[in-house]
């Protein structure tokens, strides 16, 4: 269960990189294609800026959608990681409790009257 929440978490994590590699990847043809290309030197300026514009938000919001999805993603690992902590602490200080209560009854019984 732990190990396939890990792996789900990592493909997350990949998926996130490989759109951004795709977004900058298209804006590297977008540019090329404006200031190489025959049809980048008929447009406009005003509308190249306009349609460079347009894929900057659009690459910038699906950036910040897919940002903030991983990062409610580690903030819940962190929160589990934190009671899983407290659990164990909480675990650990009844078994020694348990264990030093039984050590005291066994040097008690043990003791000649």
């Amino acid at each position: 269960m732990v190990l396939h929440s890990m792996e789900q978490r990592a493909y997350r994590v990949t998926r996130f990189v490989t759109v951004q590699f795709i977004a900058l990847v298209g804006w590297i043809i977008v540019q090329s294609l404006f200031t190489l290309s025959p049809l980048g030197h008929n447009i406009p300026f005003a509308l190249t800026m306009v349609i460079e514009a347009i894929w900057w938000i659009a690459t910038l919001v699906i950036m910040f959608l897919l940002f903030r999805r991983e990062y409610s993603g580690f903030v819940k690992a962190v929160l589990d990681l934190e009671e899983a902590n407290r659990r164990l602490r909480h675990s650990t200080s009844n078994a020694l409790f348990e264990l030093r209560n039984q050590t005291n009854q066994e040097g008690r019984s043990s003791k000649p009257d």
